[in-house]
């Protein structure tokens, strides 16, 4: 059976796997590539789309109780470009 986690950004439910995992470690935030760091985490589609609706709808800040500052964003969105360009090859 599939661990469901729900998108922060478009609010769908997914498995686990399809997600990547974003953690607020000592108020910053950082990609979880394991998935495994403690602390509190949110999930997010490996969709340009999805982190969009998430940085709008301010769902990075509700969920983890962390602000997200511009260079967060950026690098958020280039490991998300860098990713969705290696699964379309």
């Amino acid at each position: 059976m599939y661990q469901v986690r729900t998108c922060v950004g478009c609010r769908q439910r997914g498995n686990r796997a399809d997600l990547i995992r974003i953690v607020n470690s000592q108020g910053f935030l950082k990609i979880d590539t394991q998935k495994s760091l403690s602390g509190r985490g949110s999930w997010l589609h490996l969709s340009s789309k999805c982190l969009e609706t998430a940085v709008e709808r301010s769902a990075f800040s509700r969920a983890l109780k962390a602000n997200m500052d511009h260079e967060q964003v950026i690098e958020l969105t280039n490991f998300i470009e860098q990713a969705e360009k290696m699964l379309k090859n």
